[in-house]
């Protein structure tokens, strides 16, 4: 088992590897001339993300899975490797569930007769009761 001050180095490391990361980020972006607001537009997500990726307060152990694709996707389009940094982001969860297929049509229950059908039908009924009643009042 490792040592509390083992871990609080662990954790100051990796604190300065995120923002080494931000950094790298933020030079790179500042390299290509573009702006916080031209990259969230480019990459379709809000300027506060940006923003926050490149802060001195940016971690990536505390990113939620929408944000490490975020940073995935900001490293690809700003040309940064992100090899040295894949071991700071944290484990995907392992969501599982039994699920069962739905049948996305509702079962109506089909006429036995179609419309068609029971107009001629009923026609026909009606002719015959008044060929009936016809007959009766002769």
């Amino acid at each position: 088992m490792a040592s509390p001050e083992m871990e609080e180095e662990k954790v100051a490391h990796d604190g300065l590897l995120s923002r080494e990361l931000g950094q790298k980020l933020l030079a790179a972006r500042e390299q290509k001339a573009l702006s916080v607001g031209d990259v969230a537009e480019q990459l379709k997500i809000a300027k506060q993300h940006i923003e926050h990726f490149e802060s001195d307060g940016f971690d990536l152990q505390t990113l939620d899975p929408f944000q490490r694709g975020y940073i995935r996707n900001y490293a690809e389009l700003m040309n940064v490797d992100l090899v040295e940094y894949e071991h700071l982001f944290p484990e995907a969860i392992q969501i599982g569930s039994s699920l069962q297929s739905v049948d996305l049509e509702e079962q109506t229950a089909k006429p036995l007769l179609s419309i068609a059908a029971m107009r001629i039908i009923t026609v026909l009924l009606i002719i015959a009761i008044v060929a009936l009643l016809i007959t009766l009042n002769v």
